[in-house]
């Protein structure tokens, strides 16, 4: 895999390669090869994701009460938006993926 072709696919290119790598591996390739997975990453990300969605919703929609801000806030950041967006920009492409998750991508 081409982590060059991955940066140029979402228009950003990353300092530390290595982490980047982590953060693209599946938990099932990760335990093919006893490494780490992106499981870590993700909880991170996460709460990144959700910080900065909030910070925005604050900043740009004062008329939005609070509940009104975090159910914006969960359609925003939960797995099916995120699902789209990683499948425009054909993230699963870029995954490293264990012999069983590659099997059932190919069905």
């Amino acid at each position: 895999m081409n982590l060059e072709n991955f940066e140029k696919n979402i228009g950003y290119t990353f300092k530390n390669k290595e982490l980047l790598k982590i953060a693209l591996t599946h938990t099932s390739y990760a335990h093919d090869k006893k490494i780490e997975s992106n499981e870590k990453l993700e909880f991170l990300g996460d709460s990144i994701l959700e910080f900065v969605t909030s910070e925005y919703l604050y900043k740009n929609y004062k008329n939005l009460k609070e509940g009104e801000m975090t159910k914006v806030r969960a359609t925003v950041v939960c797995e099916e938006s995120l699902y789209k967006i990683a499948t425009k920009h054909n993230f699963s492409d870029f995954l490293y993926l264990g012999k069983s998750e590659v099997s059932c991508k190919r069905k």
